[in-house]
């Protein structure tokens, strides 16, 4: 998670590493609930740092790693499977 002022400048800047899963030769899995807890927790910790107020946020925008794909159930919101991560051959 990375926070911005208007001009463009960092004013605060967090990652957060999760667990990949090797369920087969080749296979490379995320859990979704793993990538959906850390944009939360980083997220969280660049607002608790340099912005005391959520009002003042104007704008988020969100993007993934590459081809990184996750299915989710329609009617429950929840992961179909894991995340097939980039890497996945």
């Amino acid at each position: 998670a990375i926070l911005f002022d208007l001009q463009g400048n960092i004013h605060a800047t967090r990652q957060q590493e999760f667990p990949q899963h090797f369920p087969a030769s080749g296979w490379v899995e995320h859990n979704p609930e793993d990538l959906w807890s850390s944009v939360k927790q980083t997220c969280d910790a660049v607002m608790a740092e340099e912005c005391g107020d959520r009002d003042e946020v104007i704008a988020v925008g969100i993007t993934n790693q590459r081809e990184t794909t996750v299915v989710w159930d329609r009617q429950t919101g929840e992961p179909v499977y894991n995340a097939i991560v980039w890497q996945d051959r």
